[in-house]
């Protein structure tokens, strides 16, 4: 069994610049966009330079909202438990702390306004809440499964891709959003890595 370790509020810190710099440094939404254009033969949906910067932003802020949550869900395993409800109060307001880090973190990096920071708390509400519900429901069903085109993510950033295509964009977007996780958990084992 993984034994439970300190969580520091300076890793949100590190989470949200290693967040950064992988959407940064491995070009993750402009593989995705062009995997979508090729896949598809949508070229339309590319316009000017300033129109794809700004199409790559909004997707690359989507994928940070869609790893908070995951790091949400992942992190009280770093406490050796399965669900956050099961925190004791310590390791709750150590999560806390974390997540107030992160999220100051991206903050910072990202030179937010007032109506940035509102907005994109209120989209991490959005994705919260409605994580929350599917929980919820999911327990009333006999399998449980989420159902993954219903997240906000994948109808959102279909939206953004390619909206005259809205079925194929959100097939895109869910497959995406599978490697999204998966990028999430990978960067939150890498921060929270003991050093030896």
């Amino acid at each position: 069994m993984a034994r439970a370790r300190k969580l520091f509020p300076i890793y949100g810190s590190a989470l949200a610049n290693n967040m950064l710099a992988a959407l940064g440094r491995g070009h993750l939404v402009d593989l995705f966009v062009a995997s979508y254009v090729v896949d598809f033969d949508r070229r339309g949906i590319l316009g000017e330079a300033s129109r794809d910067r700004e199409l790559a932003e909004t997707i690359g802020r989507e994928v940070v909202l869609a790893m908070i949550l995951e790091v949400r869900e992942a992190l009280p395993r770093f406490f050796v438990k399965k669900q956050r409800a099961k925190l004791k109060e310590e390791e709750q307001q150590a999560t806390d702390a974390f997540f107030r880090e992160l999220i100051a973190a991206l903050d910072r990096a990202w030179s937010w306004n007032g109506d940035d920071r509102r907005q994109f708390r209120r989209d991490l509400a959005l994705y919260s809440d409605f994580d929350a519900s599917q929980v919820a429901l999911a327990k009333t069903r006999k399998r449980g499964n989420l159902q993954e085109g219903e997240r906000p993510f994948v109808g959102r950033v279909a939206l953004l891709l390619d909206p005259s295509m809205l079925d194929q964009a959100r097939r895109a977007a869910r497959k995406f959003h599978v490697e999204v996780a998966r990028l999430a958990q990978k960067l939150l084992r890498q921060t929270l890595r003991p050093t030896t």
